[in-house]
């Protein structure tokens, strides 16, 4: 054996390994990029709607919380959106973000209901068309002490699903998620995930908040992931 073929068979175990390594599939895909908008109100006028933002019925309106600590220094207190009127013909109180829209990822909010002498009710909308006429609404009733899943058709609510909570105190605050995964919806509350099920209706839109008839809510912030 000549020196030369020693040393290829020495050799040919680790450039068999480098191709391994180095290989890749032709269809391989790039890692999924996950991109997360939180709105807080923080830089939006006080007294008025936030920015890039339509409200379809109601004084949606941002305040200062005056229950909260300052943010600092300088007394600066948090900001919140507070839900508060309507028509009273108009059962529905919508405020749609125009950005981002959402196929894959999940919607929350953090809210507390002030009062409501009807149903004191808030929810939160993922996969709104850009009329807001359909989508999908989660919602959780005092009246009725449920959270609802709803899919709405030419702004039409139809239920999908619901289960028992507590029912939410006045002033307490409560979180409220739903997540998207194909035609999979999973609703979380309080950070616990309640409820799955599957519905194709709608496949990619915008994230909103909803309230009904007299209710009166605090929402904290709006957080939107997409995946």
């Amino acid at each position: 054996m000549t020196p030369g073929s020693r040393l290829f068979r020495a050799l040919a175990p680790i450039v068999a390994l480098l191709w391994v390594v180095g290989a890749a599939p032709a269809d391989a895909k790039a890692p999924k990029r996950v991109r997360t908008w939180t709105i807080s109100f923080q830089a939006d006028t006080l007294g008025q709607a936030p920015a890039n933002a339509t409200a379809d019925d109601g004084l949606w309106r941002v305040i200062e919380d005056s229950t909260a600590a300052p943010l600092d220094s300088t007394g600066a207190l948090p900001r919140l959106l507070r839900q508060s009127e309507g028509d009273e013909s108009n059962a529905a109180h919508v405020i749609r973000f125009a950005k981002p829209s959402l196929r894959n990822g999940e919607v929350s909010t953090r809210f507390r209901i002030l009062g409501g002498e009807l149903d004191p009710s808030v929810g939160v909308l993922s996969r709104m068309d850009a009329k807001g006429r359909n989508g999908y609404l989660i919602r959780v009733s005092g009246a009725t002490s449920k959270l609802i899943a709803h899919y709405l058709i030419y702004e039409k609510r139809r239920d999908l699903k619901s289960v028992d909570i507590d029912p939410p105190g006045e002033g307490e605050w409560h979180t409220l998620a739903v997540r998207h995964e194909g035609t999979t919806l999973t609703v979380l509350y309080d950070g616990e995930p309640r409820m799955t099920l599957r519905d194709e209706r709608h496949r990619k839109g915008f994230a909103g908040l909803w309230t009904e008839d007299d209710t009166v809510a605090d929402f904290s912030e709006v957080s939107v992931t997409v995946r």
